[in-house]
């Protein structure tokens, strides 16, 4: 079977459709700056209202209530009115449960930048059932996401639908519009996988040398020869680069990593204030909480409890990345107590800033024989089945960034743990202080 593409469109097209978003959001910015304060202030709440009384994630599905298509402000004009319409109502007509998310995604955001980040969060507040989300990332491409599915095949109509539609609209203008409905339309045939391949098989063919006539055929030779010896120089440039690059690997940091470093920064800011503001918010729900059992409220309570203390000790000793994480699993637990959830949601063991829409998965270690069986997220599990590494959530220790689940148990109540997805006291070892014995 076929893989995801990950060849770069270079056509001219590829970099109008690029340009799009930036273009709309740059005129956004310059027409209305209020309104994009902050990357997601177009899906939070309106002018005039406490920012803490909705967040992005509630105010997206709450209009996903109303309609299957939700558009922020800055892509009105990308995304016109008619052509939403048109989309929600070819929805309507089917009976799958399909949504379109088109929002500002940037680095250091509140999503930062990941579509996926989204669609779990969005599901999460949509509750139980299985949901499929089509969401416009920072690069100008739908990315399909299909979560709380009940098979374990990867026929996701969400994530075919989306590939199909990219290699349906890579020769040719692609604006918003256009992908979503070629996407909205593979989503809904039959067979979204085989409609996906097909599109791909097409694509191939079209950009082939048979229909086509091959440029390097018709050149002059002495350009030929000229091109030629420049490919070979840039082959050579290109060589002795990666030679420097990996000479480099293990000396000092050089200036260039600044712009990573300040990347990192922006996202551990992301993740704490986001804690920071879900601590305020659920506190105020369990104040107001009126009908739930005593037992799950004193659940609720231990685990905002335990929220409150990892980033209180973030406060007052530095934030670091997986506590900052552990706040937002610790809030889940809490809010899973609160809405009398029976079996609380598993974060992806992997990187739990993946979002909760996991499935148990069989995780053979590399090089090794033994497994483990923990809950991943859709791409992790794919990555582990084809024996890629995933995107795990990186730890420092001894001086080296490690995954998280590396680090030795007993200095980390999260490794210890895997954040709840090994162990099902990872509140109680907070309370207790396991916490306070991090490095």
């Amino acid at each position: 079977m076929s893989t995801e593409p990950r060849t770069p469109d270079r056509s001219p097209w590829a970099a109008l459709r690029a340009l799009v978003p930036v273009l709309t959001l740059a005129a956004a910015v310059a027409f209305a700056p209020a309104a994009l304060a902050d990357p997601a202030e177009g899906t939070g709440p309106t002018e005039g209202t406490d920012p803490g009384e909705v967040t992005p994630a509630q105010a997206i599905a709450e209009s996903l209530t109303e309609s299957p298509v939700h558009v922020d402000p800055a892509y009105e004009d990308a995304f016109s009115v008619e052509a939403r319409e048109r989309v929600a109502e070819r929805i309507a007509g089917s009976d799958l449960d399909l949504y379109v998310i088109v929002v500002p995604l940037v680095e250091g955001g509140t999503w930062n930048g990941e579509s996926e980040a989204v669609a779990s969060a969005v599901h999460d507040r949509l509750g139980e059932g299985e949901r499929h989300y089509l969401v416009y990332n920072s690069s100008g491409d739908l990315e399909g996401h299909d979560l709380g599915t009940a098979s374990d095949d990867w026929s996701k109509p969400a994530f075919y639908g989306a590939l199909a539609a990219r290699y349906e609209t890579m020769s040719g203008q692609s604006l918003i519009p256009t992908e979503v409905e070629a996407a909205i339309e593979a989503a809904l045939s039959d067979d979204p996988e085989a409609t996906y391949e097909a599109a791909m098989d097409a694509y191939r063919e079209e950009s082939g040398t048979g229909g086509f006539t091959n440029p390097v055929s018709t050149m002059d030779p002495a350009l030929r020869d000229l091109g030629v010896v420049v490919l070979v120089g840039l082959v050579g440039v290109g060589l002795c680069l990666f030679y420097v690059r990996t000479r480099r690997r293990s000396a000092a940091p050089v200036a260039q990593h600044a712009a990573f470093d300040n990347a990192d920064r922006a996202r551990l800011e992301s993740v704490v204030e986001s804690g920071a503001h879900d601590l305020i918010e659920l506190g105020e729900r369990l104040q107001a909480a009126d009908l739930i059992d005593a037992q799950n409220l004193s659940r609720a309570l231990d685990a905002r409890d335990a929220a409150a203390r990892v980033h209180d000790r973030m406060v007052a000793e530095g934030p670091t990345l997986p506590d900052a994480v552990g706040v937002l699993v610790l809030l889940d637990l809490a809010e899973d107590a609160l809405v009398g959830r029976r079996t609380p949601r598993r974060p992806c063991y992997a990187n739990p800033l993946h979002g909760t829409g996991t499935r148990t998965t069989q995780w053979r270690e590399f090089g090794g024989s033994r497994t483990i069986r923990v809950p991943l997220c859709a791409e992790c599990a794919r990555a582990v089945r084809g024996r890629v590494r995933p995107t795990v959530l990186p730890a420092h220790h001894d001086g080296a960034e490690i995954p998280y689940f590396e680090v030795p148990a007993q200095e980390s109540v999260w490794a210890a743990t895997g954040y709840g997805t090994l162990r099902d006291d990872l509140v109680e070892r907070v309370l207790r202080g396991d916490h306070a014995g991090r490095r």
